[in-house]
């Protein structure tokens, strides 16, 4: 027996081209959940503030019913209505006259965020819209969070008179 020794090492080699059940790999998840959107604010853009209601109540949107009159800083009034789908909100502020759209304003029900990025994925805007101009709203007493984003047209358009 010339080739003993050689005799585990071929049991070895052998065991590890034996044909073996496949190992399960976890299936991987994104490291970030899916956020669905709860509003669609590029397809408001250019619509009139009573235009505006018609798609959001499709969708199950609910407005509020306490519509608010305020003057802007440069004297002129606007009303604020908000519509709210699950835990965010959709501030609409317009000129009464007018009921041209001035801007969107989308804010979590709690109040704040520590990111405001979730926020636009869930108006469907994203950060390099250039239909839009987006300001990210820091809370007063703690900058770290937000209190909302605001969402500005950048262009009146003329179907929004």
């Amino acid at each position: 027996m010339r080739y003993s020794p050689l005799l585990p090492l071929a049991f070895l080699l052998g065991c590890a081209t034996a044909d073996q059940p496949a190992t399960e790999t976890p299936s991987t998840t994104p490291a970030t959940a899916t956020i669905n959107r709860a509003f669609d604010v590029p397809a408001l853009l250019g619509l009139s503030a009573n235009d505006i209601a018609r798609p959001l109540a499709g969708q199950g949107i609910r407005p509020d019913q306490n519509a608010m009159s305020q003057n802007g800083a440069s004297g002129t009034t606007e009303t604020v209505t908000t519509y709210w789908h699950d835990s965010t909100g959709l501030d609409v502020s317009y000129d009464p006259t007018t009921l041209r759209v001035n801007s969107f304003f989308v804010k979590p029900k709690s109040g704040h965020t520590t990111n405001y990025e979730t926020l636009l994925k869930l108006a469907n805007v994203s950060r390099y819209d250039k239909r839009v101009s987006i300001e990210p709203i820091a809370s007063v007493d703690n900058p770290q969070v937000y209190t909302g984003v605001k969402i500005t047209p950048q262009t009146p358009t003329a179907s929004a008179q």
